[in-house]
């Protein structure tokens, strides 16, 4: 038999390009098809238990990292006529992942499994849709059952059956790494070649708007891997790919117990791997000073954690119960800060239990700690209900809910519920002010460092009678900010215009700086999709230089605007990076 993983399609009809996190939430965006997508875990684990517990011909293919829309995924499926298919759908992704699965059915007999957050919450309604079978929980071993053909009537996990025990996490093999490589998903805060991989599952929080603690565990749990074998899991992706400069562990939470962090930072630094850099998912509660300077003996530079609120209320609401304390939070802060470890921030907006005077709290606890040096960067998302998880039946139940359309579950674009008193266009438009905290509070710490440093290195590429200059806004406006300033105080008498989105256009209009503001509209620049008489105007202004913005050191994910820079054929090319550094771009 042929089996195909099919991870989502990864444009929709829209045009919107897909990041599918399936255990968390997925977003879109307008031409992103240079941005990074995460690693199908749990749908990897499945091809790799396939594959080695049976005989069949096994495949995973990925929309999202291939960046296929419907008709050239359709075209890959011709390829390979599988007998079975196994989808893994969000909320967000589940009408096209559902059309390509029904077309394959159509088209060749296949037989459907559709597992995860959407599947899970609306078995019966996917079942109805034209699905033949539907995982409850955690999957790897529910799909490996009806592959070898027990009766489905007798397999745990497979709708309408109980949900199996929570598996052994050592007993799975490694994820999959042959259909394809693990090193081509990485995340644009990764400051290395960082891949993906797993110490843990789980976590002892249940959150109400966390789907995996929801709808994949239904509980609280946390399961480890026992050292050694991460170790060499390492060793074997560092041989294959000899590109690689660390690995990324993506998991709920990777620090549950301050003793087997201790162990497998011991593991990895007597193995020689601490050369390696590691990001990990941790939470705060655990983490003291030993902790953290074994980490960074270990080769960790940067932890992510969950700080989602500064407000009591929100933490109630979303059930963070006594891991919320802020005074703990900017003590670990604090000793991140003096050994030499970066903590990225997750924040959440709109949340069970939010008003507008609770979010302010949290938008002004960015500007805080990202003025004071203790949050190196952030993600920040509109807390969406998706559907299955607690934050969902209460924003249905209580009318919160303002669509249903699954293509607006999405964390990234605008919040679906609506409070009493705090409307959906005042989280909004909070999530959005938050961001300009995090901007104020980066700019006024990084001036003193990022103006000198971007003033002598531009100074050393460029000649004083360049006239015409255009920005191009690819990052967070503080860095667009420091880097007009730094060229009006080089090239006083050069005209600086800018090309941004609309979304910031008033931002950039109100600079006084700033000569001349082009909009093109919202989303990522794509030479490709660019409005043509918008691209003739800019080209034939006949820059003396083009300056391209890059939010991470390596320039990862900045291949379009690079591309969009290089094709208005200007005299000089220059890309700024987050630290002030300055790169020729040829």
């Amino acid at each position: 038999m042929k089996i195909v993983l099919a991870n989502s399609v990864g444009i929709d009809r829209d045009g919107y390009y897909i990041v599918h996190s399936p255990s968390r939430w997925s977003f879109s965006a307008k031409n992103y098809k240079d941005q990074f997508t995460y690693y199908p875990w749990e749908l990897a684990y499945t091809s790799s238990l396939l594959k080695k517990e049976t005989n069949h011909k096994v495949k995973l293919l990925d929309g999202c990292l291939e960046k296929w829309d419907f008709n050239t995924y359709f075209d890959q499926l011709k390829e390979e006529k599988p007998d079975w298919m196994i989808v893994e759908p969000s909320s967000r992704t589940y009408d096209e992942d559902l059309r390509l699965a029904l077309a394959c059915k159509e088209a060749f007999g296949t037989k459907l499994i559709f597992c995860g957050q959407h599947s899970i919450s609306y078995p019966q309604e996917v079942l109805g849709a034209g699905i033949d079978y539907v995982c409850i929980g955690e999957y790897e071993y529910t799909v490996l059952e009806l592959i070898q053909g027990k009766n489905p009537s007798d397999i745990l996990g497979l709708y309408p059956n109980s949900r199996r025990p929570l598996l052994d996490f050592n007993s799975l093999p490694w994820p999959e790494d042959d259909d394809v490589e693990r090193i081509r998903y990485h995340e644009p805060n990764c400051e290395y070649q960082e891949i993906q991989l797993y110490a843990t599952r789980g976590c002892p929080l249940q959150c109400v708007f966390c789907v995996c603690g929801n709808l994949y565990y239904s509980k609280p749990n946390w399961r480890k891997r026992d050292p050694k074998n991460v170790v060499a899991e390492l060793q074997y992706l560092r041989n294959k790919y000899p590109q690689m400069e660390g690995g990324f562990f993506d998991e709920e939470a990777h620090n549950v117990t301050k003793s087997y962090m201790l162990k497998l930072s011991k593991a990895i630094k007597d193995a020689g791997l601490n050369d390696l850099h590691y990001t990990a998912m941790c939470g705060y509660w655990t983490i003291d000073k030993e902790m953290l300077s074994t980490m960074k003996e270990a080769g960790y530079y940067k932890l992510r954690i969950g700080i989602e609120t500064a407000s009591p209320k929100v933490a109630e609401g979303i059930g963070l119960k006594n891991k919320f304390n802020t005074e703990r939070l900017y003590k670990v802060l604090e000793d991140a800060k003096d050994v030499g470890m970066k903590i990225y921030g997750t924040f959440l907006f709109g949340a069970p239990g939010s008003t507008k005077e609770e979010d302010v709290k949290t938008a002004h606890l960015i500007q805080d700690i990202a003025e004071k040096d203790l949050l190196c960067d952030l993600q920040m998302s509109i807390c969406t209900p998706q559907p299955g998880t607690p934050f969902y039946k209460i924003s249905k139940e209580k009318g919160y809910l303002i669509t249903e359309e699954l293509r607006k579950f999405d964390g990234a674009q605008s919040s679906v519920v609506s409070y009493p008193d705090y409307s959906c266009d005042e989280i909004n438009k909070m999530y959005r002010y938050a961001f300009e905290c995090y901007d104020k509070g980066l700019q006024k710490r990084s001036k003193e460092k990022f103006l000198p440093k971007v003033r002598s290195s531009i100074r050393e590429k460029i000649s004083d009678d360049l006239k015409k200059v255009l920005l191009i806004r690819s990052t967070r406006m503080w860095q667009v900010n420091l880097t007009v300033e730094a060229i009006r105080n080089i090239l006083p008498k050069s005209k600086i215009e800018v090309l941004g989105q609309l979304n910031v256009k008033n931002v950039l209009e109100d600079n006084p700086r700033v000569d001349k503001v082009y909009i093109y509209g919202n989303g990522f620049v794509n030479l490709d999709t660019f409005d043509r008489q918008l691209f003739q105007k800019l080209k034939e202004e006949e820059y003396d230089l083009v300056l391209v913005l890059h939010n991470n050191s390596l320039g990862r994910g900045f291949k379009e605007v690079d591309k969009f820079a290089k094709a208005l054929q200007s005299k000089r090319i220059l890309a700024i990076k987050p630290d002030g550094e300055v790169l020729s771009i040829e």
